[in-house]
């Protein structure tokens, strides 16, 4: 075995450690895909520019593809609490939003001051959907 073989099988055993490490993190896995294919590219006698180039292209292309599609597992359950959770509720306005001055909603008896998105008046009574919290103002738009 060459240096270069070690090489590899050293950089693969150190990515699959720290993943194991990080278990949820997903850190170096595709670091291990790609030390295989520079593996595989030593055993051919390839040079080792070609390898390096082989390794960094698995590496990011396993990045590319594997992340994305892992992303929901490895975040876990999200639940949102606290003001957080308001974003989604459907409210009807206890105030109108006009351009003068805040709508206002009651949310679990705690009153809100609401703005509509794109600065439109929105009448009282109207059904209004939560989109984000801007410090003490909710942003919403009609339903």
């Amino acid at each position: 075995m060459t240096i270069f073989h070690w090489l590899w099988i050293i950089v693969f055993m150190a990515a699959v450690i720290i993943e194991l490490a990080t278990a949820s993190a997903m850190v170096s896995i595709w670091f291990a895909a790609g030390a295989i294919v520079g593996l595989i590219a030593s055993l051919f006698n390839t040079s080792f520019l070609v390898q390096a180039i082989l390794f960094f292209i698995t590496s990011f292309a396993s990045l590319a593809i594997i992340r994305p599609l892992t992303a929901n597992y490895t975040r876990g359950n999200i639940i949102h609490t606290n003001s957080d959770a308001l974003i989604g509720m459907k409210v009807r306005l206890i105030r109108a939003i006009a351009e003068d001055h805040f709508g206002e909603v009651v949310i679990n008896g705690i009153h809100w001051n609401a703005v509509e998105k794109d600065r439109n008046d929105v009448k009282e009574g109207s059904i209004v959907e939560i989109l984000a919290i801007e410090g003490s103002k909710l942003i919403v738009k009609k339903h």
